[in-house]
């Protein structure tokens, strides 16, 4: 069945899978009473979802989610139909299958944002009006709201009826959708780490590492804050835990998503636990070290089953930005001075909601308290993958990270024109939760270990905005791949970006800039 929706000014021609409904099971309920749940409620669907074209690991994802998809029994359509609500069910949605392929559940919930010349008064008599209601006021942008339909047919319909109101600037449907980690496993403290130091074991190029030991004679990252969004951590990891940032916390679903200070019941991931290790791991003697090992960790855990909306995701980006998003009374300069995520779908589309774009430019304009966030995300995995096809990294707020080998070549990751940088990112070594240490392969972990050599630069001169610092990340990167490898006038090269992150030409850079 044909749908329509915008996004981004858009008008978006998508496909309502028909006879299915996503139904969310409460979390308290017991498997077998799931089970039974389900039952009541219809057959499973699950087989055509995936006649449809979705893959295994996104079906799999939403069942860890409690989502279960049903050819609804007549009660349950009836239900559905009028709004009523179902037994043992948290949330109820249409399952939309978007222009890429990639699917999501439409709810009744949006994010809008009203024309930034009303008061907040005149915005919330205008969302009551047209039946809306209030979820959360978001505070990185005027006139910004979660907000419930109570008078359309679902979001897709709200955002429609809305497109034509010229008091909305935008009404998109926050779909529920699965935003996987970017990391391939591959199969176990410092010698292994060849990121920091190759020495040309194992079949590597010796030096083709990030050149990190010489700026580590200048500075370990101390007085950085940085900022790891991810589905969860190890928060009590040996080489974690002496730096966590007081600041750190989750988001978690309880009757809707709030935010949680604090890392008590924060959900431990390995992909989180090893991508904040690259980044900030002490140098305790225990295990490995990350690149930045006195920087303060910001860990920030969103989606961790990997199914939710780039509503919280943007909320996430604009705590790091500024707290006072989330929590009162936390006064300016309390944000993170580097940002990094290795979250989105590999090897394909990912479309930008305005809420999520809104998020990036508030952290690009209000970071730093004015002198702009740095972001760095990483790229899809999956080889020949156009980087332009995915609207989050490729935002131009956003530094776009793809993966090296021990041997300076690119590895099976997106290219084009927006990727910036290359990190090590193949066999790397760093934490994995449990107390643990383990090897991963994915551009997942070249973002985490530009980002960390990034907050040692920041660290030698903090006075550097978020375009100087780039600029010197740029510049001070090594152009490797060989002969055979171009780069253009502007030392770009879509495979390669300006270069390979060199710490140690980066911080010497970054010194000579000082005031």
């Amino acid at each position: 069945m044909p749908r329509q929706y915008y996004q981004r000014g858009q008008l978006v021609e998508a496909e309502q899978l028909d006879d299915v409904v996503a139904v969310k099971i409460g979390r308290e309920t017991p498997g077998t009473a799931a089970a039974g749940v389900e039952a009541e409620l219809g057959s499973s669907a699950l087989d055509q979802v995936r006649e449809a074209g979705v893959d295994d690991e996104t079906t799999e994802a939403f069942a860890r989610a409690n989502w279960v998809f049903v050819r609804p029994n007549q009660r349950t359509q009836e239900a559905f139909t009028t709004g009523a609500e179902l037994p043992g069910a948290e949330a109820a949605g249409k399952v939309i299958q978007r222009p890429n392929g990639r699917i999501g559940i439409a709810t009744d919930a949006l994010t809008v944002r009203l024309q930034p010349t009303l008061s907040e008064d005149q915005a919330e008599r205008e969302l009551e009006a047209v039946g809306l209601t209030v979820v959360k006021k978001l505070g990185f942008a005027k006139n910004l709201y979660e907000v419930r339909t109570t008078a359309s047919q679902d979001a897709l319909a709200a955002s429609v009826e809305l497109h034509e109101n010229d008091r909305f600037v935008f009404a998109e449907p926050s779909l529920i959708e699965h935003v996987p980690a970017r990391f391939r496993p591959t199969g176990a403290r410092y010698p292994q780490q060849w990121q920091w130091r190759n020495a040309g074991t194992n079949g590597g190029t010796p030096d083709a590492d990030v050149h990190i030991e010489p700026a580590w004679d200048h500075t370990f990252g101390a007085g950085i804050r940085v900022a790891v969004i991810d589905n969860g951590f190890d928060a009590e990891h040996p080489d974690l835990a002496a730096g966590l940032d007081p600041l750190s916390g989750f988001f978690h679903e309880v009757g809707g998503v709030v935010f949680v200070q604090g890392t008590s019941g924060m959900p431990d991931k390995d992909h989180g636990t090893f991508c904040a290790g690259l980044v900030g791991a002490r140098h305790n003697g225990a295990g490995g070290t990350g690149a930045a090992p006195e920087c303060s960790l910001m860990l920030l855990a969103v989606l961790p089953d990997q199914i939710g909306s780039q509503t919280t995701l943007a909320r996430a980006v604009a705590y790091a930005t500024d707290p006072s998003t989330e929590i009162s009374g936390i006064g300016p300069g309390s944000g993170a001075d580097i940002l990094v995520s290795s979250l989105g779908p590999n090897g394909a589309d990912w479309d930008l909601t305005s809420t999520l774009d809104l998020a990036l430019e508030f952290a690009a304009a209000n970071g730093r308290q004015g002198k702009g966030l740095p972001i760095f995300w990483a790229a899809s995995n999956g080889r020949n993958v156009d980087i332009a096809k995915d609207e989050v990294v490729s935002h131009p707020d956003v530094i776009a990270v793809v993966r090296s080998t021990n041997q300076d070549r690119e590895d099976n990751a997106a290219r084009g024109p927006k990727v910036e940088l290359i990190a090590p990112g193949v066999n790397v070594l760093s934490t994995k939760s449990g107390g643990g240490y383990g090897t991963n392969t994915g551009t997942s972990f070249a973002a985490p270990c530009a980002a960390g050599c990034a907050a040692l630069t920041l660290s030698v001169n903090p006075h550097l905005t978020r375009d100087q610092l780039r600029e010197v990340m740029h510049k001070s990167a090594d152009k490797i791949g060989g002969p055979e490898v171009q780069y253009d006038a502007a030392g770009h090269n879509d495979d390669y970006g300006f270069g390979r992150v060199n710490a140690h030409q980066a911080v010497a850079l970054a010194a000579r800039m000082r005031p």
